[in-house]
């Protein structure tokens, strides 16, 4: 296992800051426990300080890639693919039969674009739903009232002769 020094810190805190490894993967890469990591941690003042300033570090990494692949997705990108055929000449070693290229474009992502433009201007951009609820709102009907209505409104219909009742 190896011992804790200013130099295994450091390594530590490189690796943890790129954003490419898990705490395991830097334990087991550097030959300590995690249970030394968090021990270590937890006793060590200047450990703990230098991971807090390492994840800092590391979500600076995570947000500059999210902004990079962002940009990729809001931009029109171009590229050139190239589809090669062999065939065997008579010593039967692979040569070029024909070659072609196509030109690509990747249009931009329109979520990407969507969720750009709700965030970075969202007062010209943003999903609006206005529903306008304003009326006169003062009818106190409870649900006793409501089933007499309702009741009285059927004998209405009753009496009217308004049931599935043919009349000749």
């Amino acid at each position: 296992m190896a011992k804790y020094s200013k130099g295994l810190v450091k390594r530590i805190c490189d690796e943890l800051a790129t954003g490419n490894h898990t705490i395991a993967d830097v334990c087991k890469m550097n030959g300590i426990t995690e249970t030394t990591f968090y021990d270590w941690k937890a006793k060590k003042p200047e450990f703990s300080e230098a991971i807090k300033e390492a994840e800092t570090k590391r979500l600076a990494a995570f947000a500059n890639m999210a902004r990079s692949g962002l940009a990729k997705l809001l931009d029109i990108h171009e590229y050139e693919e190239v589809t090669t055929e062999y065939e065997n000449d008579k010593k039967g070693k692979p040569t070029i039969k024909s070659q072609k290229r196509v030109k690509k474009k990747i249009m931009p992502n329109p979520t990407a674009v969507i969720f750009t433009l709700t965030n970075r201007e969202p007062k010209d951009w943003k999903n609006r739903q206005s529903i306008d609820a304003k009326g006169d709102f003062n009818h106190n009907i409870g649900f006793g009232d409501f089933l007499m209505n309702a009741a009285t409104a059927g004998d209405d219909d009753e009496q009217e002769g308004g049931g599935d009742e043919v009349q000749e």
